[in-house]
């Protein structure tokens, strides 16, 4: 199974893309919705203890990002964590709203932040932007076994009782560079011909991610051309994959789960999957 983003929009698809390459492979499952779930690519996810271990341990190669707005990382953000907002990875000079950035716009951003190549980074958010992040330097050859995804997120972190703090931490500019789209990452990404291509192909499913009043066409964000939706799609919102409620709402659902999330609407491993 192969998965792709749509080049325009594609910012809700993400999470999903970043799950079902963890977890839709596996066959096995758990019974409980607890945040260990049997997915093939675990370390693509931190649990909030394991990050505090970490803070309190002060490795000095673990860097924080929060990708929320700016009013939001300032009423409370882990101790220590950069702040990156939507604006800054998508291309401010194209016509287009919401295309990604650049090559150098995201070494640029990266090298304010103080981040080097060889720094591990956990990335966490309220919704779905950590998981942009997260493809957008998979995209230009950031290596993937240093980038993890905080399970749960900023609420994950919060009903542990774990500590926030209100200001910015202090960072020394770094000269950052990327390696660039690295060979068989190139299925990371997808324009408009492919999408249409895929549309008439059984071995190809496109699949969008957005809210259900969103692909009814009942609202229209920010940045759309208009409403509605690609005809002939499969539907499934992003937020299908998260435990809903208890304890471990806003963790990843079991793989299991997914598994059959997937396989009902028709998504399985023998197919290629263009998301938006």
């Amino acid at each position: 199974m192969v998965f792709r983003s749509i080049r325009k929009g594609g910012l809700w698809g993400f999470p999903l893309f970043l799950l079902a390459t963890s977890a839709i492979l596996t066959s096995g499952g758990l019974t409980m919705a607890v945040p260990k779930g049997d997915y093939a690519r675990p370390e693509l996810l931190i649990e909030p203890q394991e990050l505090k271990d970490l803070l309190d341990r002060k490795e000095p190669s673990i860097r924080v990002i929060d990708i929320r707005d700016r009013l939001k990382y300032h009423a409370g953000h882990i101790p220590g964590a950069l702040h990156v907002w939507r604006p800054d990875i998508v291309d401010k000079d194209h016509p287009m709203p919401g295309m990604m950035a650049s090559q150098a716009q995201i070494e640029a951003l990266m090298g304010r932040l103080g981040i080097q190549e060889t720094d591990t980074l956990v990335i966490y958010s309220d919704g779905p932007d950590n998981a942009r992040l997260w493809w957008v330097l998979a995209y230009y050859g950031f290596p993937i076994a240093q980038m993890k995804l905080l399970d749960g997120g900023i609420d994950g972190w919060k009903e542990k009782g774990y500590p926030t703090e209100l200001l910015s931490p202090k960072v020394s500019q770094t000269r950052f560079r990327l390696p660039g789209r690295s060979k068989g990452r190139e299925h990371l990404l997808c324009d408009l011909p492919q999408v249409k291509e895929a549309l008439h192909d059984t071995r190809k499913v496109v699949l969008d991610v957005r809210s259900k009043r969103e692909y009814l066409g009942e609202e229209t964000l920010q940045g759309a051309v208009r409403p509605g939706r690609i005809p002939g799609v499969v539907w499934i919102e992003w937020k299908e994959t998260l435990i809903p409620d208890g304890p471990y709402k806003g963790y990843w659902k079991p793989a299991e789960e997914i598994r059959k999330i997937f396989s009902s609407r028709g998504i399985t491993p023998d197919k290629d999957v263009y998301m938006y």
